[in-house]
């Protein structure tokens, strides 16, 4: 079996509501949709850049090209199951650039899976985990609408929620988190996420300050560089910090647990460059007995069912994660005609063959963009 066909679709889905966050508004999603063709079969995977966020320096105007002109010579005629010769390939062409590689490396993971006739989890270890608990995060805004959202998703079933802060006074971020710990009650999970955007300081005294409303967890309270700051607060506060944007390669998670500056790792495989990166860190996380926060970026069912398998065969990725996935998160439609299911709080893992997604080509058609 032979790559024959690579084909780079750059879509544009606007976001159900816009979402605030710390650094930026986002009112729609620019992904990248990759298909690799090996006869009668087909690889899909998606990546979810999201410039200048998290350190994310790629967007679509940049990956769109390097894939059709760089990676594309480096995947024809070759089997998808030469996956170590084909990453050391595309290492060796460009240097960085994971999101890029994302899209390429999962579409081939997928591809291997679907010529052996398994779900993809199955090439990755096996289903450890049918099911995974979801977080619905809510963007920064008014008090009474975070409220109401907050209410809105423990209505539908969510019982963790993730609140955004860091881009109002720090009083403001403690009434928001009062007022919806509040609301909703004790039994359900509320973590907050500032993006890097808070100086240690501030982070301090801010995070003090919601010791009360019993957090399971602080997302990236400070900038990328900063470890040693995050390895004070964990040492100070005694909350859970996980690092999002700080955990952005193989080198940094070793960092990171040098500096005993993660108290989990959160993973994106699109920030990482794929599944093949990904299970990496995962097993510098294990070395390290650090617990995985089962991530995921603004996408498709495509590029959230990709994740789902993933996580499945992860055995310490025990959290409960971001699954921002089309209508059931934040986009406002999908690309596929059996969207990933997220009922009751889980996000459930496909049992077809490879992702066990099938692309809507209307749908695809409708948000394609001409790059």
């Amino acid at each position: 079996m032979k790559i024959d066909q690579v084909e780079v679709i750059p879509i544009r889905i606007p976001n159900r509501v816009p979402m605030k966050l710390s650094t930026m508004l986002l009112e729609f999603q620019d992904n990248v949709i990759v298909r690799l063709r090996a006869g009668d079969l087909v690889g899909i995977g998606e990546t979810e850049p999201i410039y200048g966020f998290q350190g994310c320096g790629e967007s679509q105007v940049t990956i769109v090209p390097l894939i059709r002109e760089r990676f594309t010579p480096l995947l024809l005629g070759r089997s998808p199951f030469d996956i170590e010769r084909i990453v050391r390939d595309l290492e060796n062409a460009v240097w960085g650039n994971p999101y890029a590689k994302a899209a390429v490396i999962n579409a081939l993971y997928d591809l291997m899976a679907k010529a052996l006739g398994l779900p993809l989890y199955q090439l990755l270890g096996g289903c450890y985990r049918e099911k995974i608990p979801v977080v619905w995060t809510i963007g920064i805004k008014d008090k009474k609408k975070m409220v109401e959202e907050a209410l809105w998703a423990v209505d539908r079933g969510f019982k963790l929620l993730k609140l955004k802060i860091g881009a109002l006074a720090p009083e403001m971020d403690l009434q928001n988190v009062a007022a919806i710990r509040e609301a909703v009650g004790p039994n359900i999970g509320i973590r907050v996420d500032a993006n890097g955007a808070l100086s240690f300081i501030q982070a301090l005294k801010l995070l003090t300050g919601l010791i009360p409303f019993n957090l399971e967890l602080v997302e990236q309270p400070l900038a990328i560089w900063d470890l040693d700051g995050m390895a004070r607060l964990i040492e100070l506060l005694g909350i859970p910090i996980m690092p999002d944007e700080s955990l952005h390669s193989l080198q940094s998670a070793l960092d990171l647990i040098m500096k005993r500056a993660a108290s989990i790792f959160g993973i994106k495989l699109a920030k990482h460059g794929g599944i093949y990166y990904a299970q990496r860190i995962a097993a510098l996380a294990q070395a390290a007995n650090l617990p995985i926060y089962p991530g995921n970026q603004p996408s498709t069912s495509i590029g959230s069912a990709t994740a789902a398998h993933f996580y499945a065969a992860t055995w310490n990725a025990t959290w409960g994660g971001d699954f921002h996935v089309g209508p059931a998160g934040w986009l406002a439609d999908d690309i596929v005609k059996n969207p990933l299911v997220v009922r009751d709080g889980y996000a459930f893992v496909p049992q077809g063959i490879g992702i066990g997604m099938e692309l809507d080509e209307e749908k695809l058609a409708k948000y394609t963009r001409k790059i």
